[in-house]
């Protein structure tokens, strides 16, 4: 996601955040004024308002290929911070979480290192894992009861009047959401997944759940342009996985792909003149 933004927004990056640009917010509110105003200088200049983006960029890289991920979560978080204390109005929720999880993730435990069970990088490792799942629990239980507080979200037909605001919705994708049965079925949906996720997380549908979750969250990008907030929310739900469930997944998987590539070649070897081929 932090890599889709810097290419999406690097050749934009003056006029959005540079000193004469749109970005107009300082990080004196929460550094204070004396350390806000040395980080507010990043931005007096176009070269240091690329920069910026260069480091994001950099702690993305560190993170998905696992090189130096503290160092990396580091620079990434610092990156986005600023970047959203320039500009506030230009980030979704989807920005909020990540530099909320990014702030837990400096205290994981580096990829592949090496520890014992008792040490306190490891108990603060637990503690931030259990935050950032927590934090997307609370995320999720909030829109939740928010959605069932809404009379257009109890009627079920809330993501009709969402479609037929342009700035929410991809041209032509509003269309979808004049079916009212689309429109009814994808509404209650929406709203009851989102309130039983803390209690089908620790279920036995857990998985099935969070396939869900990621079909949901792939139709909010496809259909309303969402991509960086998808990306963040289908990224937290797959971090809830644990590796023995990952391994699960793999093993069943590669059965499934091995019966159903089996009986492929048995019905190719069925239909004349391809035999010899197989």
């Amino acid at each position: 996601m932090l890599l889709f933004q810097v290419f999406t927004q690097f050749p934009f990056a003056a006029y959005l955040w540079g000193p004469n640009g749109l970005g107009y917010g300082s990080t004196s509110p929460i550094l204070g004024p004396m350390l806000g105003n040395v980080f507010d200088r990043v931005f007096t200049t176009d070269a240091r308002t690329f920069f910026v983006l260069f480091i994001m960029a950099i702690g993305a890289l560190g993170l998905l290929f696992g090189y130096y991920t503290r160092t990396a979560t580091f620079l990434a978080f610092i990156a986005l911070f600023l970047l959203n204390q320039r500009l506030p109005e230009f980030y979704d929720g989807g920005d909020n979480i990540t530099q909320l999880a990014l702030m837990y993730m400096l205290f994981l435990l580096p990829h592949r290192a090496t520890f014992s069970s008792g040490q306190l990088r490891v108990w603060l490792h637990n503690i931030a894992v259990l935050a950032i799942a927590f934090q997307l629990i609370a995320m999720y239980l909030a829109s939740g009861f928010a959605k069932a507080t809404g009379e257009l979200w109890q009627e079920g037909v809330a993501l009709y009047y969402i479609s037929q605001v342009q700035w929410f919705t991809l041209p032509g994708a509003y269309e979808i959401f004049t079916v009212p049965l689309i429109v009814t079925t994808a509404t209650y949906i929406a709203m009851f997944y989102q309130l039983l996720f803390p209690v089908a997380i620790i279920s036995r549908v857990k998985l099935p759940w969070i396939l869900l979750g990621i079909l949901f969250h792939l139709g909010i990008a496809v259909l309303m342009g969402l991509v960086t907030f998808s990306t963040v929310m289908i990224g937290l739900e797959l971090f809830l996985i644990s590796d023995q469930e990952y391994v699960k997944i793999w093993s069943r998987g590669y059965l499934i792909w091995k019966h159903v590539s089996y009986a492929f070649r048995h019905i190719l070897t069925c239909i004349p003149g391809l035999g010899k081929i197989v």
